[in-house]
């Protein structure tokens, strides 16, 4: 379908108005606030480049939207440009710099700081703060059971993380919507995918885990676990937190 074809008020109830309540809910985008989306141009981050664009044109909230990739080898990306282009949005992009380290066992690690690093580079000379990332319920369910299991550790990422002495600020408005909801949107909205592929995918552990979190559904017959975990995670019992107990005596 076309990206300007109008509105369609069902889409409120199938995924606006779970955004929406993402970005109130913690407060992610202030009036008039400058938001660029890092936009990698796989499903996840092009869906949300296309609602941010839906809630500009209509909803109460007011923003400035833009867009912006980082390069990481010689591909073509006038695929990006142009969805930007046909949205109005303004677009940037940069070149990640070679790095030696990206040869060592945990190359994806090595190559989301070099990310992160560019991507607030390029953002601070556009005096833009806030950064929204497309990550989603289930990157949320799978980022939980990698700290468990290579960590040891108990929590997920957090839908925002603000940058002591202003740095950019990361946002993250698709957190209560799940990996085939996106799918489905992606697909709907017939949203472009880059024709790129990082050479270290298949060493990227989150595949396993990607592929555990959607099984869970059918090991423990129910629906919807990832988003179930969200909430699990804004509802925790902190009476029963280990670490906790020894205050409370």
């Amino acid at each position: 379908m076309a990206l300007n074809s109008g509105f369609n008020k069902n889409w409120r109830k199938w995924f606006l108005n779970d955004v929406v309540r993402a970005i109130e809910t913690y407060s992610m985008i202030d009036e008039n606030a400058k938001i660029c989306v890092a936009l990698s141009g796989g499903k996840d981050s092009t869906t949300l480049l296309y609602i941010l664009y839906l809630l500009t044109r209509y909803s109460h909230l007011n923003f400035d939207l833009s867009a912006l990739h980082i390069k990481t080898d010689n591909y073509h990306t006038a695929i990006l440009g142009d969805l930007c282009s046909e949205l109005g949005v303004p677009y940037y992009e940069s070149l990640l710099r070679k790095d030696d380290r990206l040869d060592t066992d945990n190359p994806c690690y090595i190559c989301s700081r070099l990310k992160r690093g560019a991507i607030s580079e390029l953002l601070k000379k556009k005096q833009i703060q806030t950064v929204a990332y497309g990550h989603h319920a289930d990157d949320i369910a799978e980022t939980f059971f990698m700290n468990i299991v290579q960590n040891r550790k108990f929590g997920s990422f957090s839908p925002v993380v603000s940058v002591e002495g202003g740095g950019v600020r990361m946002i993250r408005p698709m957190v209560y919507l799940e990996e085939l909801e996106i799918e489905k949107i992606h697909k709907y909205f017939d949203l472009p995918l880059l024709d790129h592929t990082c050479p270290y995918e298949e060493l990227n552990l989150r595949r396993v885990y990607k592929k555990g979190v959607r099984e869970i559904n059918n090991l423990f017959q129910t629906q919807n676990f990832s988003k179930k975990m969200v909430d699990g995670l804004e509802n925790i019992d902190l009476t029963n937190i280990w670490p906790d107990i020894n205050k409370q005596r």
